[in-house]
């Protein structure tokens, strides 16, 4: 019976392990991303600020606001975002770290169909100038924006989307199933999967 229960306790605190590294991987891919919408948003602030004071037409000018004011949100995203995976401790259980991987992947697929929306109402805004022609450089320029900023974030949200995709196929059977509870006639029974 010792040797039973050492077994099941060793195989419980390996799977314990496997789910803390691999919430460790999952927080670093986070981090990743975050980084990345971070500088983008930097880069955008940096170059359409100067281009708005550079600016000598009204297209242009409002070209770069509107990309100041888009990643004014992406770097409002990403540093919480980048926080949260950096302070995240891996103490998630197996099913904890199921939900929050699925929840992960399903936002970012959510977000890339968000982004079409924001790709279209760029196209319709070009096309509305020629009905404004009062304000036609202002609704080009920020539907160019709108159109290069969703265009941006759909090709990030699909990567993002298929990097967590990728890294749950290849490393979460390391702690899915590991450890099952199940019934037979009277009594009840803990399966434990030792590598």
């Amino acid at each position: 019976m010792r040797v039973l229960l050492l077994a099941m306790l060793i195989g419980t605190q390996s799977a314990i392990a496997q789910v803390a590294d691999y919430q460790r991987d999952y927080n670093k891919i986070n981090e990743r991303l975050m980084l990345t919408l971070g500088s983008y948003a930097v880069g955008n602030f940096a170059i359409s600020g100067a281009g708005y004071f550079a600016a000598e037409d009204e297209y242009t000018k409002h070209f770069h606001e509107m990309n100041v004011m888009w990643n004014t949100v992406n770097f409002g995203l990403a540093l919480p975002g980048y926080l949260k995976a950096k302070k995240n401790a891996g103490d998630w259980d197996a099913a904890e770290m199921e939900r929050q991987q699925r929840k992960t992947q399903s936002i970012f697929l959510i977000n890339s169909a968000v982004d079409i929306g924001y790709i279209a109402t760029g196209m319709y805004l070009r096309g509305e100038a020629e009905n404004r022609p009062d304000e036609a450089d202002m609704f080009k320029g920020y539907g160019d924006s709108m159109v290069l900023q969703g265009s941006f974030l759909f090709a990030f949200d699909l990567v993002a989307y298929a990097i967590h995709k990728r890294h749950y196929n290849r490393e979460a059977n390391t702690f899915i199933n590991k450890v099952s509870v199940h019934s037979f006639g009277q009594g009840i029974g803990l399966t434990v999967q030792l590598d």
